[in-house]
């Protein structure tokens, strides 16, 4: 017998991600550079979440962003998966 698949939600892996994969997986459509730019105007952007974000010891030129400061960015903008 059949069962419907229920729907799973997209949520990122909990790991440490590259900035410019974050920015790659809202931004699929644009250079990856340029939406590393994007992300991080974003993140500057939202005043709540660039607080938060300091909290976690986030740096505007951090390079690699850890679980919890990944979990803040989609906890803001949704999941990009």
């Amino acid at each position: 017998m059949n069962h419907p698949q229920t729907p799973v939600s997209a949520a990122p892996e909990n790991r440490a991600y590259g900035f410019q994969e974050i920015a790659i997986a809202y931004f699929p459509n644009i250079a990856p550079a340029s939406a590393s730019i994007r992300l991080k105007a974003w993140i500057k952007d939202d005043p709540d979440l660039l607080l938060s974000m300091y909290k976690t010891n986030y740096h505007l030129t951090n390079r690699i962003l850890k679980p919890i400061q990944v979990q803040l960015i989609t906890e803001t903008f949704g999941s990009p998966f």
